[in-house]
């Protein structure tokens, strides 16, 4: 039997996920607006994260990021200053292709998105931090999957029985991953999100084990060859970076 969670912190992180780079303040109507809560329920979550140092109080009615997770933050880059180096290399990637990067690390039911650069045009896509991506029908989580050993790959589906209902044939949803494994990239043309493309290839470390993946995300009408022969290029290359520092 599964150990139940706490629906309470996992909210506070998704109301603390709203606050980006490119939007430093959250008001209690933004939380009830984008996490589906009524504006009450929302003011009270911001009060208690304010009270436990998790935001500051900007000025009546904003929030912002508070002392206890710029300390975190702090800790975070000494104790892995892996994610500094990532979140550089998705910048550069995000900024030469003028699309979506992200990175993700496998959670508990799939890639989880863990860095996020989003290209800086009218539209893009824009995903939170901590957003839990499919695993089997996304590039990130194919990925994951092809990159598993066999007996890992059998655990995962025995634990999560309602995916293999999307996966058709799985003797060819096998040959799909042997190819993904082989190619050491995965495309995703609409399978998830009908307008949106994603390419994306994996990092591994020194022990041959996979850490995680990062990927381009952008409109699948933008997501021509060109585009996607040019990610490739930039992914490997910025994998090869990382593995290697």
């Amino acid at each position: 039997m599964a150990t139940p969670l706490n629906s309470s912190v996992l909210k506070a992180f998704e109301i603390l996920g709203l606050i980006t780079a490119d939007r430093s303040e959250i008001s209690a109507a933004t939380v009830a607006s984008e996490l589906g809560m009524n504006p009450g329920t929302a003011h009270r979550f911001l009060l208690s994260l304010e009270e436990a140092g998790a935001l500051t109080s900007v000025r009546r009615g904003a929030f912002s990021i508070g002392p206890r997770i710029e300390t975190l933050g702090r800790v975070a880059e000494t104790v892995n200053p892996m994610w500094t180096r990532v979140q550089r290399v998705i910048d550069d990637i995000s900024s030469e292709l003028n699309e979506s990067v992200m990175a993700c690390r496998l959670g508990r039911n799939g890639p989880t998105c863990m860095a996020v650069s989003t290209a800086d045009r009218p539209i893009s896509v824009n995903i939170r931090v901590g957003t839990e991506l499919p695993m089997t029908i996304t590039a990130q989580g194919k990925l994951w999957l092809a990159m598993m050993s066999e007996a890992d790959r059998k655990s995962w589906f025995k634990k999560h029985l309602g995916e293999t209902v999307a996966l058709g044939d799985p003797q060819v949803f096998e040959r799909e991953l042997a190819s993904i494994r082989a190619a050491g990239i995965s495309l995703n043309r609409g399978d998830n999100e009908p307008d949106i493309g994603a390419v994306a290839v994996p990092i591994f470390l020194g022990d041959g084990q996979m850490y995680l993946s990062i990927s381009v995300v952008g409109m699948l009408s933008r997501f021509d060859d060109d585009l996607v022969h040019k990610a490739i290029e930039l992914l490997k290359a910025s994998a090869d970076q990382l593995r290697s520092n």
